[in-house]
């Protein structure tokens, strides 16, 4: 999917400038690169919580791969639907990845528990991701887009880590990760910037609805994840939330073009 942007093109680069700006204005002691060496868990308490939030990942890939397999039936245009496909494809490889990885450490297959939680975020998130196509886009922009934050965070403060998994993400799951976030802002533009203008107003009107209400949706998981990834790999998150709510703004100004100031006041991490 293709846009003809004017304004600086989402990459990996801006978001890594977007990320270090908002550092200096809600967590000016934030390390600006990786500090530590990841180790292996000592214990089995240790092996235990890194297992427990692995799978909370896979749920998360899992869920996603059901949301886009339904969008795909619902989203006639065939260059979104091979976009779709390879999402799920790749999304699909990293459940399944994890759940292996999941099981050779634990002893045991841990899809029935995976099941369980993809389960949860279906119930939290409702029929939201498939309202419409904005509702769609209000998904893929929390489950893709919104947690850039978080992967940041993670990569330059985790201190316990399984290696195997480690240089799975390196080769597959990173560069899988940005592909999807650089086709959908690519595909929200195709759509935004041929609207005429009360068109923009009204899709940005609707597009920040969905994206609070999802943010309403998310708030306990997200906050349950979070210290999830605390106790199984050591990340900091005194700041997150801040820098959360920040990102997330930063995004949407991006994605309509409005000014960060000219947003109106969204739904917190904290609400």
């Amino acid at each position: 999917m293709k846009a003809t942007l004017d304004r600086l093109a989402w990459t990996t680069e801006l978001e890594t400038e977007i990320f270090n700006k908002l550092t200096v204005q809600h967590a000016p002691d934030f390390p600006s690169t990786c500090f530590c060496q990841l180790r292996s868990p000592a214990t089995r308490e240790e092996w235990k919580h890194l297992c427990r939030f692995r799978i909370a990942q896979a749920a998360r890939n899992l869920f996603i791969v059901q949301v886009c397999g339904q969008a795909i039936d619902r989203l006639p245009d065939p260059e979104v639907q091979l976009f779709l496909s390879r999402q799920i494809g790749d999304d699909g490889a990293h459940a399944q990845h994890t759940r292996h990885r999941v099981w050779e450490l634990s002893g045991r297959d841990p899809l029935p528990t995976i099941q369980q939680e993809v389960q949860q975020h279906w119930d939290f998130m409702g029929d939201l991701p498939n309202c419409n196509w904005l509702g769609f886009v209000a998904f893929q922009l929390h489950y893709k887009l919104h947690i850039v934050a978080m992967s940041i965070v993670n990569s330059r403060t985790a201190k316990i880590g399984d290696l195997e998994t480690s240089k799975f993400a390196d080769r597959r799951i990173l560069p899988d990760e940005v592909f999807h976030r650089l086709g959908i802002v690519a595909w929200w533009h195709c759509k935004y910037e041929q609207a005429s203008p009360q068109e923009k107003a009204n899709l940005a009107a609707e597009l920040i609805q969905l994206d609070d209400d999802s943010q309403r949706r998310r708030n306990a998981y997200l906050k349950e994840y979070w210290q999830m990834a605390h106790r199984a790999t050591g990340i900091e998150t005194e700041a997150l939330p801040a820098m959360y709510d920040a990102w997330r703004r930063e995004v949407l100004s991006y994605l309509l073009d409005i000014p960060i100031s000219q947003l109106p006041k969204l739904v917190s991490i904290n609400d």
